[in-house]
């Protein structure tokens, strides 16, 4: 008798699910595909014979974040809600998005200490802690200013910290930071990091894509410690 499971993946469009399952003599029932954010559901009955919910999930490499129909902000909470631990959020390009996603969620405020929007050079300087020599040298879109924006969130009293820092386009782009160059900073009591993604499409879609990745790998990191510096998301 097959068995029906729903999982939420991230990082994997439709066709990477589908071809994914695929190899497992699996058709998913259906797939939804929101900005590198999915929902999955599938019969685990495979032209071999029954197949467990574990090796479904284990060919998305620890991407599966959830096997409820929930959000990567309820995700996120549910964790830090779970181990007692609290969050602050500095936005630059997605200017505000990430806190809004969060506050949205009933029962935010016991894991939510703030958002902050630092939009501009100073107010990174100002409200952060940023240095402004690191500003001059790498630029405020850079892993630099990422990991520092974080980290001057962690140290006014929060477990949990992240950052964006990028260029949403259409304009503002060069040779060497392209439109959709995003650097997400995450900090807690064991280490501060940044990573790198490149992202394409509209002001929009890449703001989104910064939100959603920037909550990921926030999910990750209260889940499960995780060296973010060499990892680029394209």
């Amino acid at each position: 008798m097959s068995e029906i499971i729903a999982f939420k993946v991230f990082g994997f469009t439709e066709a990477e699910i589908r071809a994914k399952l695929a190899g497992m003599g699996l058709t998913p029932i259906r797939v939804e595909e929101y900005c590198l954010d999915a929902l999955v559901e599938v019969g685990l009955m495979s032209d071999g014979g029954e197949v467990a919910a574990f090796e479904v999930f284990r060919l998305f490499d620890g991407c599966v974040y959830s096997e409820k129909e929930e959000s990567l902000a309820e995700a996120v909470l549910g964790r830090l809600r779970l181990y007692g631990k609290k969050l602050s959020v500095a936005e630059s390009l997605t200017g505000g998005m990430i806190t809004d996603h969060l506050v949205s969620v009933p029962g935010c405020s016991e894991s939510v200490i703030e958002g902050l929007v630092t939009y501009s050079n100073e107010s990174k300087v100002n409200r952060l802690g940023v240095d402004p020599s690191v500003i001059k040298m790498y630029g405020a879109v850079s892993a630099e200013v990422a990991r520092q924006m974080a980290k001057g969130l962690y140290l006014t009293g929060a477990d949990f910290a992240i950052s964006t820092t990028g260029i949403a386009g259409p304009g503002g782009g060069s040779e060497e930071k392209p439109v959709g160059l995003v650097y997400i900073g995450v900090a807690d009591d064991v280490k501060c990091t940044a990573t790198e993604c490149r992202f394409e499409g509209t002001r929009e879609q890449i703001r989104t894509l910064a939100c959603n990745t920037a909550l990921f790998l926030l999910w990750k990191r209260v889940v499960k410690p995780f060296d973010f510096d060499s990892m680029v998301i394209e």
